[in-house]
C-alpha cells in the first residue's frame, strides 16, 4: 500500500487501560506486513511505562539488529533511540514524565533527523510514526501558531465507557478539536482524522489478583448481547468497495450515539438503579452504535467499533515484552482477533484516504 508519507497516529484515551498500547503495536505491526513493508517509527512516550518500545525491540527484522542509543533533542535533552531494521526505528523519552504538546511535536518532527545528524548517518524517512501517549486527547491541544512539517495527524482515540460522566464530553475536547482545525486549515479535520475507537468494559474487575485474572480469563472474548450483529454489520461495511464512505463530525456523534446512551443510562439509574450493571452498559452502547450504523448504511471512516473487548490483550503484551524474539506473524497472532479487526479497519481506512 502506498500512502502520503509520513502519516502520524496518535493514540489516545480518556481512561487507562483502555487498550492503546495493544492498538499502537497492531498499527505497527500492520505497516510492516504491508508489501512492500512501510517504513514505522515507533514513538513511546508514555509517562507511566514503556510498553511499546520494549514489545517491539525484540521484533526479528531482516537486516542487522543495532543496540538502542542516546541521542539529543534540543528541548527533551536526551532519548533514546533504537534504528532495529531498515524498516522499523523506535523512539522512547529519558524520563518517566509527562511530556508538552510541543514536546511531542519535536520527537515526532525531529527524532530522525537529530539522531542521524549525531550519528553521521542518513536520516530513517518514516511512511507511518505510531505515538503511543497514555494521555487524553485535550492534552495534546496544539497552538494556533503552530506550523507542523508533517501532514495532518491522525488522532485515534479510544472512548472505554466506565461511567456516564465520560459521555458528556467535556468542552476542552471540542477545544482541541478546533485547534487542529486551525493549524491544519481543514474545517472537516475531525471527520477524516479523529477517529473515534468504542470499546466495551472489562468484567471482573473486582478480582484482587491480577495474575490469577489474567489465567482464567486468557483467550476468553467477553460478548455482549448484540456484538455479533455489530461485528457482522461493520464487517459488511468495511470489505465492501461499493459502499459510500463518510465521515462524522465530533458534534454529530455526541449528538448521534453519546447523548441518546447518557440519557438512557440516567434513566436507569433513576428507575431501577439495581440494574445499572456493566453488562447492562455494554449492552446499551452496543445498541447505539448498531442503531448508527444502521441508520447510515455507509462506512464510518473514523468510528472503529470494537465489538468484543479481549482482556487478553495485556497479557498479550506482557509475553511480548518478556519474549527475546518474536516473527510479524508470532505478535500478530498473539493479539488474535483483536489484529484481525484492526488490520480490517486500517486498511480500509488507508486505501479510502491516500488511494
Amino acid at each position: 500500500m502506498k500512502i502520503n508519507a509520513p502519516q502520524t497516529v496518535i493514540v489516545s484515551s480518556n481512561k487507562g487501560g483502555s487498550g492503546k498500547t495493544p492498538i499502537s503495536i497492531a498499527l505497527a505491526i500492520w505497516g510492516l506486513s504491508q508489501d512492500p513493508p512501510l517504513r514505522v517509527l515507533a514513538i513511546d512516550i508514555n509517562h507511566t511505562n514503556q510498553d511499546l518500545f520494549q514489545a517491539l525491540k525484540d521484533l526479528r527484522l531482516e537486516g542487522d539488529r543495532a543496540f538502542e542509543t542516546a541521542f539529543s533533542l534540543p528541548h527533551i535533552d536526551t532519548a533514546y533511540y533504537l534504528p532495529l531494521s531498515e524498516n522499523l526505528h523506535l523512539v522512547r523519552q529519558r524520563e518517566f514524565l509527562p511530556l508538552s504538546t510541543e514536546h511531542i511535536i519535536e520527537l515526532i518532527e525531529e527524532s530522525t533527523t537529530s539522531y542521524a545528524k549525531e550519528r553521521s548517518v542518513a536520516p530513517f524517512e518514516p511512511d507511518l510514526i505510531v505515538v503511543d501517549g497514555n494521555y487524553c486527547f485535550p492534552s495534546y491541544r496544539v497552538s494556533a501558531r503552530t506550523r507542523l512539517s508533517v501532514p495532518p495527524f491522525i488522532i485515534m482515540n479510544i472512548w472505554s465507557i466506565t461511567s456516564p460522566h465520560e459521555l458528556t464530553i467535556p468542552s476542552a475536547y471540542r477545544n482541541t478539536i478546533n485547534s487542529y482545525k486551525a493549524v491544519f486549515d481543514d474545517p472537516t479535520w475531525d471527520s477524516s482524522h479523529f477517529i473515534h475507537i468504542f470499546s466495551v468494559l472489562e468484567k471482573d474487575r473486582s478480582i484482587s489478583s491480577e495474575f490469577s485474572r489474567l489465567v482464567r480469563i486468557q483467550r476468553e472474548i467477553y460478548t455482549v448481547p448484540g456484538s455479533d450483529d455489530l461485528a457482522g454489520l461493520y464487517k459488511e461495511r468495511a470489505k465492501s468497495t461499493t459502499v459510500r464512505v463518510e465521515g462524522y463530525a465530533f458534534d454529530q456523534i455526541q449528538r448521534e450515539v453519546f447523548s441518546p446512551l447518557l440519557a438512557e443510562l440516567d434513566s436507569l439509574m433513576t428507575e431501577d438503579p439495581k440494574s445499572y450493571t456493566e453488562d447492562v452498559i455494554n449492552a446499551r452502547w452496543i445498541e447505539r452504535v448498531n442503531v448508527f450504523l444502521t441508520k447510515h448504511k455507509t462506512f464510518p471512516l473514523n468510528v472503529l467499533p470494537l465489538p468484543h473487548y479481549y482482556p487478553f490483550l495485556r497479557k498479550a503484551v506482557i509475553d511480548m515484552i518478556l519474549r527475546r524474539s518474536l516473527t510479524l506473524d508470532e505478535m500478530s497472532s498473539m493479539l488474535g482477533s483483536f489484529y484481525t479487526w484492526m488490520d480490517l479497519f486500517l486498511s480500509r481506512y488507508f486505501a479510502v484516504e491516500h488511494s
